[in-house]
């Protein structure tokens, strides 16, 4: 077993939160048989079989959970190591590796990563952008961006800032549809809806006597948010939509802001989450910071925050 490298354990701990080789592979930017090769030399140099594989499914063998959970062990001791060395250095430097929505990736971070660079020039991200929820441990993420999701009790969290959900439609549509002046008048208009999230479908308003809720069918439907704001964008209905990804698009022109006297947005924590015994790190603490005040910028015009 001396043969391993770090980047061995790193590998093996991937593949087994994925189950699967091509996932890793996507992830590392490698082919697929690159990752079956360097299980097969982890597994040589055991001298064991650690995985069952099939064409359609992978699972550890008993071995194999007893080397991963070494593997965990191993990696967490070497990442403590880096904080440790690292905080010992005058000048923050490193990578962090971000986990992050499309949405909040487009139009939050990407339009002000460039500022981190005059902060710390040494200081590098990467940015996993995709909508599941991650396993932090086994993929090596160092801080997790997530929406509304109440972080696990290894983890230490800090909120960055909160986020409703109002209605808006493009200029193109309202100018052939016309303008909704009340809930009734959404009947005769064309609606968005999320069919992955069946919560944003259910659109809260404050109703002259009492709330008022509506379960959107929707004459769109979409699996996935960052469709539903392209659908939008392109004039195809009203949608109901993240206030921050959308008063930021109203400031630019594309879309515009519907029944704002009536519509409830709610109010839902978004989260800066990093493992518990990473939360000293140099790096992190700064990377921390910059999250935060990529956030603090927005005070949308739909709702008080």
């Amino acid at each position: 077993m001396h043969e391993l490298n770090l980047d061995d354990f790193l590998l093996f701990a991937q593949v087994a939160s994925a189950q699967s080789f091509s996932t890793v592979a996507r992830d590392r930017n490698v082919a697929p048989s690159y990752v079956s090769r360097r299980m097969a030399r982890i597994e040589a140099a055991c001298g064991l079989r650690l995985a069952h594989r099939t064409t359609h499914s992978l699972s550890l063998t008993e071995e194999g959970e007893v080397f991963l959970e070494h593997a965990r062990r191993i990696l967490e001791e070497f990442g403590q190591l880096q904080d440790g060395i690292g905080g010992r250095s005058k000048s923050i430097s490193g990578v962090v590796r971000i986990s992050v929505s499309q949405l909040l990736a487009e139009y939050v971070l990407i339009p002000r990563l460039h500022k981190l660079a005059g902060l710390h020039a040494g200081l590098s991200v990467e940015l996993q952008v995709e909508d599941r929820l991650v396993d932090m441990a086994d993929e090596s993420i160092d801080i997790a961006i997530r929406a509304g999701a109440e972080p696990a009790q290894a983890a230490i969290a800090r909120t960055l800032g909160t986020h409703g959900r109002a209605l808006y439609a493009s200029p193109t549509y309202l100018r052939k549809w016309g303008t909704p002046k009340s809930i009734d008048d959404l009947s005769a208009h064309r609606l968005i809806s999320n069919a992955a999230t069946q919560s944003h479908n259910r659109w809260e308003f404050l109703g002259e006597a009492a709330p008022v809720t509506l379960e959107v069918q929707g004459n769109v439907r979409v699996n996935n948010s960052a469709s539903v704001i392209s659908l939008a964008l392109n004039g195809a209905g009203i949608a109901r939509i993240n206030d921050v990804v959308g008063d930021a698009l109203v400031k630019e022109g594309r879309l515009r802001p519907v029944l704002t006297k009536f519509v409830h947005p709610g109010s839902n924590p978004v989260y800066a989450v990093i493992l518990s015994t990473r939360h000293r790190a140099p790096k992190i603490v700064a990377a921390m910071d910059f999250l935060q005040s990529c956030f603090s910028e927005f005070r949308p015009s739909t709702r008080a925050i």
